[in-house]
């Protein structure tokens, strides 16, 4: 990782991911880019330069926090851009991962909250969604939440650099419900399919049984105290988008644990 993007609103849960995010940079030397969206009053207003000078106050602040000491940091002002927009700005078109805050589904007013979920819908690179604080973030144990099916496999890929860091113990699980249900044979076929593809040194496989697939994926993470869940979704889709049209968003919505997706 070269590049790390904070999507930052100043409020706690930001800053939660921002730290996080220091943790990675320190690990890899990646960058910080920390950007902050606003809009403002209508063009010639006199109340615009007040608002710029204001938010550029508070950006100027924040590489004073302790956490991001020593570490290379950008700040980035983008007005009147939606959401939705975001990556189409040059300077964070390429960047090797987002990590966001996220009060769940209530979400808060700002950047962060309930854009987190568009986010995690549109961006073309990995995301990396932190639910609450934590002090030192560490990776030691992975659910990685799959259909196993040939795009899934491909797309692992995509976290690897961020699992290479903390050399985490990758859990590779199947969830089969009444309403999905697969042979056990079939299951085991394409997960030793995706053990050929990516060689990994430490890793289980299971296939879980539950009422739904995100109550499979929670139980089974909490079963293993979890420190991530990583899952690819289907864009405006969602993951097993055959089944349930959001899942990815409805992990990020109700989970603590942190989510890693990436768009298929």
């Amino acid at each position: 990782m070269k590049t790390i993007l904070v999507p930052y609103d100043f409020s706690d849960c930001a800053t939660d991911a921002l730290r996080v995010a220091a943790k990675l940079a320190r690990l890899s030397g990646a960058c910080i880019d920390i950007v902050h969206m606003y809009e403002q009053m209508t063009d010639f207003h006199t109340e615009n330069q007040r608002l710029r000078d204001e938010i550029e106050a508070k950006l100027d602040k924040v590489p004073q926090l302790p956490f991001l000491q020593g570490l290379e940091l950008k700040k980035f002002m983008l007005r009147q851009m939606s959401i939705t927009e975001m990556f189409k700005n040059d300077n964070l078109a390429h960047v090797d991962l987002v990590v966001m805050g996220s009060h769940g589904a209530r979400g808060i007013r700002g950047l962060v909250g309930s854009n987190t979920q568009r986010i995690v819908r549109i961006a073309p690179m990995p995301v990396l969604v932190i639910k609450h604080h934590i002090e030192d973030f560490t990776v030691n144990d992975v659910v990685y939440a799959s259909t196993f099916t040939e795009p899934d496999n491909v797309k692992f890929e995509a976290f690897l650099p961020l699992l290479r860091l903390f050399d985490a113990r990758i859990h590779l699980l199947k969830v089969n419900t009444p309403k999905t249900f697969e042979r056990s044979e079939d299951s085991t076929r394409a997960m030793d399919a995706f053990l050929q593809r990516h060689e990994l040194n430490k890793y289980t496989a299971t296939i879980y049984n539950d009422l739904s697939i995100e109550e499979g994926i929670l139980n089974f993470a909490r079963g293993i105290d979890a420190d991530l869940i990583a899952m690819a979704t289907h864009g405006r889709t969602g993951f097993f988008h055959v089944v349930n049209g959001s899942l990815t968003e409805d992990i990020v919505n109700h989970t603590s644990f942190p989510v890693l997706s990436v768009k298929l």
